[in-house]
């Protein structure tokens, strides 16, 4: 490995997210994961690239351990991927199993290897795991899996902030009546109702009476899970019996830049046919205000 390779080693980059490193982080949409191509993500200040070699999902430190190319300027080759400087092919499980420039009965080094990640779908994200072993299971958002639900808005927005300074602006409660005032509050009314809070080991649940405002015109309660690292999950009962459920999470590109996923489910067909555009504006003005 030469000199520029290891100063980019994971190894070094470690050291700034001992902890983090063990939790599963939403990356993209798995959609965005074609099958011959390399989607890169920044991901706790390190670069990843994820794929589908063979049509099996995997995620690897961006580095060829050869000379320290970047393997996202290399290519996907049925069940490998490729190195664009020298042409060495890594299989599915990250080892190298053809050198070009070697005649083939030479044995390849054992160290020639990609540094692997856990990767795995749900929710319709990528979701990685820089660890072996993770430290808390996946975020449990039951009515995204329930097909009773549909969906009725996402989107992703990259905020100049930490993911945790970026997850606790979704649960502020304080912040509604000043930055969105007149949408989710008033500054006449800036009281914050008490909050019943029970924790369940990794995970953390909260209750919150709202009363009636411009979006909701009867009063209502917010229902919150927050999962470790940086996932809420957030139910609502709206006026007919119908629920509403959101889920936000927030992933670590270093310590201060984070994107932000949104996803919005319901089991109700609201009357008005313009509601998904209405759900759509509404949401990122409210994320354009914070």
């Amino acid at each position: 490995m030469n000199e520029s390779a290891a100063a980019k080693s994971p190894m070094m980059e470690s050291a700034l997210w001992p902890a983090l490193r063990e939790y599963w982080h939403p990356i993209t949409w798995a959609e965005e994961v074609a099958k011959d191509k390399m989607f890169t993500f920044r991901l706790l200040d390190e670069e990843i690239v994820v794929c589908r070699p063979g049509g099996k999902l995997m995620a690897f430190f961006d580095l060829c351990i050869h000379r320290g190319t970047p393997m996202s300027l290399g290519t996907v080759e049925g069940d490998k991927v490729v190195c664009c400087y020298h042409g060495w092919e890594y299989n599915t499980e990250g080892r190298c199993t053809r050198i070009p420039a070697l005649p083939k009965d030479h044995p390849i080094p054992k160290k020639a290897c990609l540094q692997m990640y856990q990767a795995t779908e749900r929710y319709g994200l990528v979701w990685v795991c820089m660890s072996d072993t993770p430290r808390a299971p996946m975020p449990e958002c039951p009515f995204f899996e329930d097909p009773s639900y549909h969906q009725a808005f996402r989107n992703r927005w990259v905020w100049k902030a930490s993911a945790a300074r970026s997850t606790e602006n979704f649960f502020d409660q304080a912040h509604f009546a000043f930055v969105h005032e007149g949408i989710l509050g008033s500054r006449d009314k800036p009281e914050v109702s008490d909050a019943t809070i029970e924790r369940d080991g990794e995970v953390l649940h909260f209750w919150v009476a709202v009363p009636a405002d411009k979006t909701h015109s009867v009063p209502y309660v917010r229902n919150y899970s927050v999962f470790r690292p940086f996932t809420i999950y957030q139910r609502k009962e709206v006026p007919g019996g119908g629920n509403e459920a959101y889920m936000n999470l927030c992933t670590p590109n270093s310590a201060n830049e984070t994107t932000r996923f949104m996803m919005i489910v319901r089991n109700f067909n609201p009357e008005k046919t313009d509601d998904t555009m209405a759900i759509e504006n509404f949401s990122n003005l409210v994320t354009e205000q914070d």
